[in-house]
């Protein structure tokens, strides 16, 4: 007790006592010489005290050594004529939440030096500014996804408008490529038109002199024939595959073996010999690209071949499962084993094709049809010597 501190009345002190006995304020009231003069029941409970036991102990055991050193500084304060206060936690057992307070301390007028301890349950408002806190988080976060779904929505629009730009310069491409396409072919169909016909009437003539005119004719129709099928090539690669949209239909499967023959150039066409294994007629196809694939096995046959062997176009079938399968034999030097893996690739070519025309896109475009029909296609050792180009595709597929 400080020198200055008066004592409190006897009569003063049981009038505290009681009042803080009754009262639902949670107090409590310090004397100045440290001890718990009285406490009302709240108090004693918020630091697990028992209410008949606190008046008379030492203000340090009830509150804890621990929390003491801070409650101490302020009662130093409060004693000395200063109002303080602070927040303080309180831990408890299992899962229950942390309890807050804010501990107010007072001095006292009578008598001097004693301190009134209250307590502010600060509990309810911490709770509450924690749940604010996280619906503030959960307002940011979500402010954050809609801002990154204007900014993906944003990026989307202008990834369509891109791509609807492309699909346009795409078509207006294709169309413009299928206009010179149909512009150049018909010259030349027509000029190989009109050789065979040249041909035919020179044929016809029975002199020795008429021989060096043929093989000039057959020479040049060849060369036409070389140059329809690369615009072909390159007229499938650059715009009938690229868009990847062509139904199957039925087609007339001796009607498209003769159309193929057809595409041969006359001097090559008589070295082609079609083995019929099967009697079906009718097949699903795309007619038209798989005449330009056949066409392009045919040519690759006919151009590796030694020019006295023959090429086979075998037609067959498999039931289980429900195929047709197309084949092109050769009887060629075969295809180096280094080249295997990639002969389907757009333009790749063989070592030894330096002076054969084109640019590496027959076998990419069969494979790309193939893949259309759902099939596979494959470069396989032909047992007499040289290639079998085998084809198999999948039927009942439009159904």
């Amino acid at each position: 007790m400080s020198a200055d501190a008066s004592p409190m009345p006897p009569e003063a002190r049981r009038l505290m006592q009681a009042w803080l006995a009754a009262t639902p304020l949670t107090q409590a009231c310090c004397g100045p010489d440290g001890t718990v003069w009285a406490a009302s029941g709240s108090w004693c409970d918020w630091y697990g005290a028992a209410a008949t036991s606190a008046g008379g102990r030492a203000y340090r055991d009830v509150v804890g050594d621990e929390r003491f050193a801070r409650h101490g500084l302020h009662l130093d304060l409060a004693r000395r004529g200063r109002t303080t206060a602070f927040v303080e936690s309180l831990e408890q057992p299992g899962a229950l939440p942390t309890r807050w307070a804010r501990v107010h301390m007072a001095p006292l007028a009578l008598p001097s030096g004693a301190v009134l301890v209250s307590l502010e349950d600060l509990t309810a408002e911490r709770a509450r500014e924690a749940v604010i806190a996280r619906q503030r988080e959960q307002i940011s976060l979500q402010a954050q996804e809609q801002l990154r779904g204007r900014r993906m929505t944003a990026e989307l629009e202008k990834l369509r408008t891109l791509l609807d730009w492309r699909t346009t310069m795409l078509k207006e491409r294709n169309d413009m490529l299928q206009l010179l396409s149909h512009e150049i072919r018909q010259p030349l169909n027509n000029a190989s038109a009109a050789m065979q016909a040249t041909m035919k009437a020179i044929l016809e003539v029975p002199s020795d002199a008429s021989s060096p005119a043929s093989s000039a004719l057959l020479r040049a129709e060849h060369v036409l024939q070389q140059v329809i099928g690369t615009l072909d090539n390159a007229l499938a690669a650059g715009t009938i595959l690229s868009d990847g949209r062509h139904a199957l239909g039925d087609t007339d499967l001796p009607t498209l073996v003769k159309l193929v023959l057809h595409d041969i150039a006359a001097d090559m066409r008589g070295r082609v010999q079609v083995e019929q294994r099967t009697n079906t007629r009718t097949v699903q196809l795309h007619p038209t690209l798989m005449r330009l694939s056949l066409r392009n096995l045919l040519n690759n046959a006919l151009a590796y071949s030694p020019p006295e062997r023959p090429v086979v176009l075998r037609i067959d079938e498999t039931e289980e499962p429900l195929a047709l399968v197309l084949e092109v034999i050769d009887q060629g030097p075969g295809i180096d084993a280094a080249l295997l893996p990639k002969l389907f690739d757009k333009g790749v070519r063989g070592p030894n094709t330096r002076h054969l025309p084109g640019a590496g896109l027959g076998l990419f475009i069969v494979r790309s049809v193939v893949d259309l029909h759902r099939g596979t296609v494959e470069a396989l050792p032909n047992p007499a010597g040289g290639t079998l180009m085998r084809m198999v595709l999948p039927q009942g597929l439009a159904s």
